[in-house]
């Protein structure tokens, strides 16, 4: 239970730290690779044993990692085009639902068993997402949603859930910070040429100050993905993503009331409430 708190928690914390590039004006594609930086090096300052190369292609979940750090920027990617076009809470709302997907993969392909009282709790936890998020007024100047970004940003978060769980189960060490700072390693080479991109073709100009930002972001990132993996195995997956992605709305629309002021209405509150509930029914053992 305490990663799964400490995942919650971390995770928060990248929220409330990418809102605070947007305060500080940080080049969003700049911070994001300085990010990857700090991730890998914070998990490869905590490895006690390196493999090899041909001791690491052989590893199991060697070809998973690599999917899975490419999937992890291209997820980012994919929600900053869809912020800009269909909105934040289009954008958010969709992220977040996709908690379906690891939900009906922990019963398809790992065969977990769900409950009623589970099930009533996932549909609460749906219920309470779509409240929490889509209960904020929408702030994008965008007057028509695109929804195929919304769609991708659905399959692909999912996606990025069943992956984490694939690469989880073919690692069956003790010590996972390897794994997880060889990911972020791989999202950090995608990251470089994101940013030589935008460099060489004169979008953006480099800023130090976003490798500032990227330090508070990588160190936060790489513990809430650290305990997000560990609690993989202390929870099925009907468990984990539905109470993790609530955990996650709640403290996020909480640390906006505290820290940014947001005003939450009374549907964030219903939202809140109902999450709550959700969260019992869905822990309740048969």
């Amino acid at each position: 239970m305490i990663y799964l708190i400490l995942a919650i928690l971390f995770s928060t914390g990248v929220f409330v730290a990418m809102r605070l590039f947007e305060r500080f004006k940080l080049d969003n594609h700049q911070a994001l690779m300085w990010n990857y930086v700090f991730a890998a090096g914070t998990g490869f300052l905590l490895c006690h044993n390196f493999p090899t190369l041909p001791q690491l292609t052989a590893e199991p979940w060697f070809g998973l990692s690599l999917i899975t750090g490419f999937w992890f920027i291209f997820t980012y990617l994919l929600m900053t085009a869809s912020t800009q076009r269909s909105g934040v809470t289009v954008t958010s709302l969709s992220s977040k639902l996709s908690v379906v997907l690891p939900t009906l993969a922990g019963v398809m392909l790992f065969n977990e068993r769900l409950n009623f009282m589970a099930i009533l709790g996932i549909v609460l936890a749906l219920l309470a997402l779509v409240l929490v998020v889509g209960g904020k007024k929408e702030t994008s100047k965008t007057n028509k949603t695109n929804w195929l970004l919304p769609i991708l940003i659905f399959f692909g978060t999912g996606t990025g859930d069943i992956l984490m769980k694939l690469t989880e189960q073919q690692n069956q060490a003790d010590d996972m910070s390897f794994m997880i700072a060889f990911i972020y390693f791989i999202a950090l080479l995608f990251g470089i040429l994101i940013v030589a991109y935008d460099l060489l073709r004169g979008r953006s100009k480099w800023q130090w100050k976003s490798a500032v930002g990227g330090i508070g972001l990588g160190i936060i990132n790489y513990f809430s993905t650290f305990c997000v993996y560990h609690a993989m195995r202390c929870f099925d997956n009907v468990v984990l993503f539905p109470v993790y992605n609530i955990g996650v709305v709640s403290c996020t629309a909480l640390a906006g009331w505290l820290l940014f002021k947001e005003k939450l209405t009374w549907k964030n509150y219903l939202g809140l409430a109902i999450a709550i509930i959700a969260v019992i029914l869905i822990t309740s053992k048969p």
